[in-house]
């Protein structure tokens, strides 16, 4: 309690000096919860068409924060889209392997073992050309869900309010006083999901990553700093204060008699603008030259340019060109050199063909290619990619017959065991469709005929007269025919006459 004496013009003085300082102080706290937030350059340009039609609706930080999300998500989705569509080719490629060591039509074969290793090639080419994007879309997701949560954050911090104290006053020196706040306690956030909403809806990122936006919405420090609201001290006096002077705190203070009651606490709110929209271009012109087009180290920490730098990566990453599965048609198909060569080395009607890069050796074989795969695209994806994804074929498994659609078996690790069983089974097929092997007889063998008499078969030394027949001598069919006598044996030397021959079936 503050005492009245007969000095009180030195008094009066001294309690506007500290009234005015100690009340000073009070906003300090306020003032730091302002301050931490804002660690950013502010933004310069009005809000205006950013390319975005859900963006140009933006009003508060709030919204904002909800839009951010928002980005977040559509990078991260595009990215994903990029990486599945690599996944969708090295599958499929798996998928007409399997199918081609299932076939049991040699030219069919060739056509499905063309198609898998052009598939496995163009899957290695998109996994190269989205390395890099999927790295900018991957680090704008990150940057836009860092800027949502820093938003929401500073909603929640704008929300503290304080205890009530019971003693809010206490002697700091022999001429000073402190004023205190309870302790602080967490409020409820005004960034609820109701003020989330643009119109009537959470907000959608509709034209990031499409390469229509020009610019993005971004809320200064300064503005940020406003979400904070002011804090307000109500003091109560011993009587009624002489002075309605409201222009300077010395007046206001001096006026009153004395402090009666525990100091209160209420906030005011400051008025707050929209966020601004700043342009992802250096220019109007076209050229799409981004106007954060580097990021060094020491500006890593300022929000804006870095917002700025990963959005323009971004927009660039998510337009990136890559193969993908829709891609492969008859019409593509046939003008890959690739499978134009694969297929002219299967195909009896094309082996002649001595070189696949002239284009006037290959007009015929190109047509055949195109036919082949069903001419059109709706064709090809329906009988070389649906139906065939779906198709069962039965191998030995580990123990008994199993049966599974291409489509589930080819990317496990099964698959080994059913392609090895359809190429024994190719093989087998292959070598019992070769003729007979019919036995040579030997000169010997001519020679020593069972009916020569006994004095004219031994004038030949290869011969010898035993059991009342003309024979063979042991020994010497092997020294003069070089091969064994046995007819009955495997099918061995048989494959060893012909090789190429049956290298062709088995392909």
């Amino acid at each position: 309690m503050l005492c009245k004496s007969n000095q009180r013009s030195r008094r009066q003085t001294q309690i506007a000096a500290t009234t005015e300082a100690t009340l000073s102080r009070l906003f300090v706290p306020a003032a730091l919860v302002g301050l931490s937030l804002a660690v950013i350059r502010p933004a310069t340009a009005a809000a205006d068409d950013t390319g975005d039609a859900v963006q140009d609706k933006i009003n508060t930080a709030c919204q904002e924060a909800a839009f951010a999300e928002a980005v977040a998500q559509t990078y991260e989705r595009i990215a994903n889209r990029q990486q599945q569509e690599v996944q969708d080719l090295r599958k499929q490629a798996a998928n007409w392997e399997l199918a081609a060591a299932a076939e049991t039509n040699h030219e069919t074969a060739a056509l499905l073992s063309a198609l898998a290793a052009h598939a496995q090639a163009k899957a290695e080419e998109a996994a190269a050309a989205i390395k890099t994007s999927t790295t900018d879309l991957a680090a704008a997701h990150r940057a836009y869900l860092a800027r949502a949560n820093f938003l929401y954050g500073a909603h929640e911090q704008a929300a503290v309010t304080w205890n009530a104290e019971s003693n809010g006053y206490k002697k700091a020196t022999s001429s000073t006083f402190k004023a205190r706040t309870g302790a602080p306690k967490p409020g409820t956030s005004k960034c609820d999901e109701n003020s989330r909403k643009i119109g009537s809806s959470i907000p959608t990122a509709t034209s990031f990553g499409t390469g229509q936006l020009k610019k993005i919405t971004y809320t200064s420090p300064e503005e940020i700093a406003k979400l904070t609201p002011r804090t307000v001290l109500t003091i109560t006096t011993g009587i009624t204060c002489a002075t309605d002077d409201l222009s300077s705190w010395t007046n206001s203070v001096t006026g009153c008699s004395g402090i009666t009651a525990t100091p209160t606490y209420t906030h005011e709110a400051e008025a707050q603008t929209k966020p601004s929209a700043i342009a992802l271009y250096a220019n109007a012109d076209g050229n799409k030259k981004c106007a954060q087009d580097s990021l060094d180290p020491e500006e890593s920490g300022d929000t804006k340019k870095k917002l700025l730098y990963v959005t323009c990566k971004a927009e660039k990453a998510a337009q990136a060109k890559y193969p993908k599965l829709g891609d492969i048609t008859p019409d593509s198909l046939s003008e890959d050199n690739a499978v134009i060569t694969a297929v002219r080395n299967s195909h009896a009607e094309f082996m002649q063909i001595p070189d696949t890069t002239k284009d006037s050796d290959i007009k015929d074989l190109k047509e055949y290619i195109k036919k082949a795969y069903g001419k059109e695209a709706d064709k090809f994806k329906t009988e070389f990619i649906d139906n065939i994804n779906k198709k069962s074929i039965s191998y030995r498994g580990h123990k008994a017959t199993e049966k599974a659609k291409i489509g589930d078996l080819a990317l496990k690790s099964e698959a080994a065991a059913a392609i090895a069983y359809f190429q024994r089974q190719k093989f087998l097929a292959a070598a019992a469709a070769l003729p007979a092997a019919k036995p040579e007889k030997s000169e010997a063998t001519k020679k020593c005929k069972p009916d020569t008499e006994e004095n004219e078969c031994k004038k030949d030394s290869d011969c010898e007269h035993k059991d009342g027949k003309c024979k063979l001598k042991e020994g010497v069919k092997s020294e003069n025919d070089g091969k064994p006598t046995n007819t009955t044996a495997n099918n061995s030397f048989v494959i060893s006459k012909t090789p190429l021959w049956l290298a062709v079936l088995l392909f």
